[in-house]
């Protein structure tokens, strides 16, 4: 088993990995562990190697000083990107499915244009924990493949949404799912009806069929906030919230790293199929709950 700073050091200088991709488990007291950017990390600075308990790539462990764990080089993860060419447009077709199993640090979502995002963030600020970790969003598919697979999951999502006409979502209406603790609030984006999410949901499904959801049926639905007064702010909510309409013309596909946000990582088009790859970001780009989070996902 190699050292932490052997690691590091093929990761930030070996031209197959990607250290954007990467994360370091920081010791801390009480046995606590603190996830940092790779890139963040200074050696000789004030974090001493051997308090360095594992590395992820793409949300898996790919170096464990308790385990034993180094398969950097046997994984795929955290590597660079076949396609190089980030900002171009790739048509990609496959038949078959991906038979992986799903984890919760991975989405494919409907992220509504900048437009609507002034009215719904400013009731997610006051009733959403989550505001800092996802922007509003639809979601597709959750938990989705690990952000690992993401290039085996590109023809396929390409091949379902080729199949899938553009839609115009009506948002409105604030609905509740009743939770374990407290209940979810929710802005409805099938108000005119369910059957277009409906039939994108399907054929993703069909090619995903581990992504699958606890619920029996597919309820297409914008998170708000949490509560354990739901009438009260339900009542707030729809009182200020006007109907709002968007076309649904492509989903994003979303991964968090780390104890990071969720961060858009390709775009997939609806009609055409077209999966275009995204820009690796900063660790300190804007988070989701501010508009200029979309900077990173072009022609908003």
């Amino acid at each position: 088993m190699r050292t932490s700073d052997e690691i590091y050091h093929q990761v930030r200088w070996d031209p197959r990995f990607d250290p954007a991709r990467f994360v370091l488990g920081i010791s801390q007291r009480r046995d606590a562990v603190k996830r940092i950017p790779l890139p963040s990390f200074v050696p000789g600075g004030d974090i001493p190697w051997h308090r360095v308990m594992f590395i992820e790539a793409d949300g898996e462990v790919v170096w464990d000083r308790t385990t034993g764990v180094d398969r950097i080089d046997a994984s795929g993860a955290g590597r660079v990107r076949a396609l190089q060419a980030h900002l171009s447009f790739v048509r990609v077709e496959s038949a078959g499915a991906l038979d992986v199993s799903p984890t919760a640090r991975t989405a494919l979502a409907w992220i509504p244009p900048a437009e609507l995002w002034p009215p719904i963030q400013d009731i997610r600020w006051d009733y959403d924990p989550q505001i800092h970790r996802w922007p509003p969003h639809v979601n597709v598919l959750f938990g989705f493949v690990p952000e690992s697979d993401f290039e085996r999951a590109a023809p396929l999502l390409a091949a379902a949404t080729a199949e899938t006409p553009v839609f115009t979502a009506r948002l409105d209406g604030v609905r509740t799912f009743q939770q374990r603790a407290y209940v979810t609030v929710w802005l409805d984006p099938a108000a005119t009806g369910k059957a277009p999410w409906a039939d994108l949901h399907r054929v993703l499904q069909q090619r995903f069929p581990r992504c699958r959801a606890h619920a029996k049926d597919f309820t297409p639905h914008l998170s708000l906030g949490q509560t354990r007064d739901p009438r009260r702010v339900t009542a707030d909510c729809a009182t200020r919230l006007d109907a709002m309409t968007a076309t649904v013309w492509e989903l994003v596909l979303l991964s968090r790293r780390g104890d990071g946000p969720m961060r858009p990582r390709a775009t997939v088009a609806l009609r055409s199929g077209d999966v275009r790859w995204l820009p690796a970001l900063d660790p300190e780009a804007p988070g989701p709950e501010d508009t200029a989070w979309l900077s990173a996902i072009t022609d908003r």
